[in-house]
């Protein structure tokens, strides 16, 4: 008996060590992958979230992130649909540590995607019970070139940081069904509500474990409908400790926010349920083709029943829905449920596009945590395709070798898809290339190249825009921007009030007006529209920088130095704006001395 317990625990500890030989190589994978991004710039949404947000410099901003939309800093007068706290918190340490060394920020969105990537194994494993399926599974999600903006883009990381809370309280759950029910599922519910906190698609995960309860509680023979009743009512129960965190969540979302979400198109359901074949269709196929990724792409609204856009894109889904349950039970039927529902229930929150601009509909990143359910289907197939007899280190050698051919072709997609997240001139030149009907990727590139002086290029771009996008506030007033370094100060004011009259409250308007006015030597109107672009945004340190530059110019330093000491306030660390108040004082100081001394007897 002693030598069978001695074999026992020599075996135990075998696998054990067989577990984190191959977990760890995974990891080192994913690590090493994503490894060049340490090079890459901040771009696109860094700038206002990181580089110049003022929220994230300071600890006492702290209790603003919970009580205001992630945008606050950019649109203060607009709700927005994003209430997301503990990203902005996860944003303030990070800025902590590294201050604006990109390199540091990069570090740790590339840790928390192989942390992701963990909980990904210990979830699959616990879930399925099949340890080879487990570190398939955690290979294929950490390696896949979908997660490109996840990984590369630092504020994609928001992603990432919702998917840790998330998947732990997934786990914790599973802990729960072995022992301790009432601790686990308390700390599953907690660390739901933080999941909720970094982002708001958090809110299906009481679903998931719905399913999941039910899964387990399923048989493969068909119950009889006591039985479904009775097993509907037990997977249920687990689902109570979410109830009270999400409904929290909600009515604080709702206060903050003022609603759950704002429509950002006026689209019917009609073209909806129109779009949504080409919605779903995109997803499949960068998946199983994950070449030519982008940040931007050409999907738009369906108004009309289409071929191509939507009877093709239909007929593939359902062809593969079909494949799916015709395997089902090859594959394994439990396994492929949770699968299939990994899929499908993360997905739904980026289905209700109606909350995004019409080409915005689609984002890699929205995939990430359903492509734990497809990574877990393509490694069920991996394993029943190459199970074998011959093993290395306790795992079938055919599987190994074809996990490590599926490494390397993905491995290498990965680093070459991830590579135009290098800088924002990249990033937008191949946004156009890959959408060149996409606005977002024309009006960005243009906006670069206007930093870089290459005039003639963004000026050819912004016309075209102007042209195609009518109403869009965003190539006029960039337009207004090329004319006022061209030094054509009347057609650039011209354009700057027209996109005022587009937005109202664009604070960015109304500030490059009354430098446009400051240039025609309009002083009283330029410091008018200064004045109200800080009113519509107070918390940009260089709106009140320029608005005591202007007052000091007027000669009115007493009015300048309290926009100087809001601009250091909110960057404390501007020289700027320090030699401009110490210009202002010192300009005051004989003035001050002097009615010293006339009051003195």
């Amino acid at each position: 008996m002693g030598a069978n317990l001695t074999n026992r625990n020599e075996s135990s500890q075998g696998e054990r060590l067989r577990e984190r030989y191959f977990v760890g190589v995974v990891l080192l994978l994913t690590t090493l992958t994503y490894l060049g991004t340490l090079r890459f710039a901040f771009v696109y949404d860094d700038n206002p979230q990181i580089q110049t947000n003022p929220f994230i410099k300071s600890w006492k901003y702290v209790g603003q992130y919970f009580v205001s939309s992630v945008w606050k800093q950019v649109f203060p007068l607009d709700s927005g649909n994003y209430y997301r706290p503990m990203f902005l918190l996860w944003t303030r340490v990070n800025y902590a540590v590294f201050g604006l060394r990109e390199m540091g920020w990069h570090l740790a969105t590339v840790l928390m995607h192989v942390l992701v990537t963990w909980l990904v194994f210990c979830v699959v494993k616990k879930m399925t019970g099949q340890f080879t399926v487990a570190w398939l599974t955690a290979l294929i999600f950490g390696l896949h070139p979908i997660h490109h903006e996840v990984v590369a883009w630092v504020s994609g990381s928001t992603e990432s940081l919702f998917a840790a809370m998330f998947l732990a309280s997934f786990l914790a759950y599973l802990n729960s069904l072995e022992s301790s029910k009432t601790i686990w599922m308390t700390v599953s519910a907690l660390l739901y509500g933080l999941a909720l906190l970094c982002k708001e698609t958090a809110i299906v995960l009481p679903a998931m474990v719905f399913v999941a309860e039910w899964i387990v509680l399923s048989s493969e023979d068909p119950p009889g409908r006591p039985e479904v009743v009775q097993r509907f009512g037990r997977a249920l129960m687990p689902v109570v400790f979410y109830i009270p965190v999400a409904l929290v969540y909600l009515v604080a979302r709702i206060r903050i926010l003022s609603g759950f979400g704002h429509a950002m198109s006026n689209a019917s359901i009609s073209t909806w349920l129109l779009t949504l074949p080409s919605i779903l269709f995109f997803y499949v196929k960068h998946w199983f083709f994950p070449v030519n990724l982008s940040e931007f792409y050409d999907l738009f609204y369906q108004s009309r029943v289409s071929l191509r856009e939507v009877f093709l894109p239909a007929l593939v889904l359902v062809a593969m829905a079909i494949a799916v349950w015709l395997l089902r039970k090859r594959l394994g039927v439990r396994a492929t449920g949770h699968a299939v529902a990994w899929v499908v229930i993360p997905l739904l929150p980026a289905l209700n596009s109606f909350v995004f601009r019409n080409g915005e509909l689609v984002h890699d990143r929205y995939f990430y945590i359903s492509s734990i359910g497809a990574s877990l289907l393509v490694a069920l197939m991996i394993e029943r395709a190459f199970a074998g007899q011959a093993a290395v280190f306790g795992q079938p050698l055919r599987i190994v070798g074809a996990a490590l051919a599926l490494a390397a072709i993905l491995g290498l997609c990965a680093v070459r898809e991830a590579s135009f997240w290098d800088d924002d001139y990249t990033l937008y030149s191949r946004g156009h290339q890959i959408a060149p009907l996409n606005s977002t990727s024309l009006n960005n590139l243009s906006a670069v190249l206007i930093f870089q002086r290459e005039n003639e290029r963004a000026r050819t771009l912004l016309e075209s825009g102007y042209q195609k996008y009518p109403g869009d506030d965003r190539f006029v007033f960039n337009l207004a921007r090329l004319n006022y370094n061209e030094k054509h100060y009347a057609t650039s004011e011209k354009y700057a009030r027209e996109a005022i009259r587009l937005v109202p409250l664009s604070a960015d308007a109304y500030i490059l007006l009354g430098q446009i006015l400051l240039k025609q030597d309009k002083s009283q109107e330029a410091i008018q529209a200064i004045h109200r672009g800080v009113e519509l945004n107070p918390y940009n340190s260089t709106y009140h920088t320029s608005y005591g530059i202007v007052l000091k110019m007027s000669g009115d330093c007493a009015s300048a130095i309290p926009q100087f000491d809001e601009a250091l306030a909110l960057n404390p660390t501007d020289a700027i704006t320090n030699l401009q108040k110490f210009g202002c004082l010192a300009s005051l100081a004989p003035v001050n001395n002097s009615v010293t001394k006339s009051s003195q007897p």
